[in-house]
């Protein structure tokens, strides 16, 4: 932001995975740790304008999950965005969160307007494939949102990152043609970050001259050296960052919320 702009906090986690009330997936409780997530949230970042998942809020699809993760959200103190990702049901989600946003083809993707900017938010979404997708009647959509925005700042929110990231079996799952969402994108004259998921780690990118990070999943992670543990995920600790915008930069803290185990002495860090 240039001195004089708004300022603005707001709270970025993604990949809760969730799965049906009393199943645990990968040895794990999503809904448990989700939940110590955002009543850690609530208690530290209050003051934040709002929050985003990025993508995979569910591991299943179903309906009772949606329901749950609507119920939870119902007690949560921050105004929170959703988009959706490989794992999630689209018309299972819609039918649950009724009266959510969507753009005219029925995607779920929407625009949020801040002081700090706007916020566009998309759906990579392909169902039936892990993989993500950007098709025309989407990226039309984003052309139009970003040449109405104009000079403004804009920030992207979306689950699948459009590059390779050093992980093959993540790079195969990756949003397989950029071509349209470059296409769209080029249509912005200020895009200031992209927030995305997917990846199940802490990230940052710079792709295209554009700043990306991705936060780790609420619940299970990626090992960037498969073969240190063996199987194709991790109990890393899981996180959600502290994202702060003004004084010309977006800055975002990552916060271990289940290990912070202090430690004695006076020393400094």
């Amino acid at each position: 932001m240039l001195p004089g702009e708004a300022s603005m906090k707001l709270i970025h986690l993604s990949d809760p995975h969730l799965v049906r009330p009393g199943q645990v997936l990968h040895g794990l409780d999503p809904a448990k740790r989700l939940s110590t997530c955002l009543d850690d949230i609530a208690r530290w970042h209050g003051d934040a304008a709002f929050a985003v998942i990025s993508g995979d809020l569910t591991d299943d699809g179903a309906t009772e999950t949606y329901t749950w993760l609507k119920h939870r959200l119902d007690a949560f103190p921050l105004r929170t965005f959703l988009i959706l990702g490989n794992h999630d049901d689209r018309a299972a989600f819609l039918g649950v969160f009724g009266g959510h946003p969507t753009d005219a083809n029925g995607f779920v993707q929407f625009r949020h307007d801040t002081e700090a900017g706007a916020f566009l938010f998309l759906d990579t979404v392909k169902p039936g494939a892990a993989e993500g997708a950007y098709c025309a009647a989407r990226a039309d959509w984003l052309a139009a949102e970003l040449d109405a925005i104009g000079d403004a700042p804009s920030f992207i929110v979306m689950h699948h990152p459009p590059f390779e990231i050093g992980l093959p079996r993540m790079d195969r799952l990756r949003l397989s043609d950029t071509a349209e969402l470059q296409r769209s994108l080029d249509h912005g004259r200020d895009i200031r970050h992209v927030f995305f998921g997917h990846v199940h780690r802490h990230l940052y990118v710079n792709w295209r001259g554009l700043p990306c990070t991705c936060l780790p999943s609420t619940s299970h992670q990626v090992p960037v050296t498969r073969k240190a543990t063996g199987t194709p995920y991790s109990a890393e600790p899981p996180a959600y960052g502290i994202v702060t915008i003004g004084a010309g930069q977006v800055t975002v803290n990552a916060d271990a919320y289940l290990h912070r185990v202090p430690l004695g002495g006076d020393a400094a860090p």
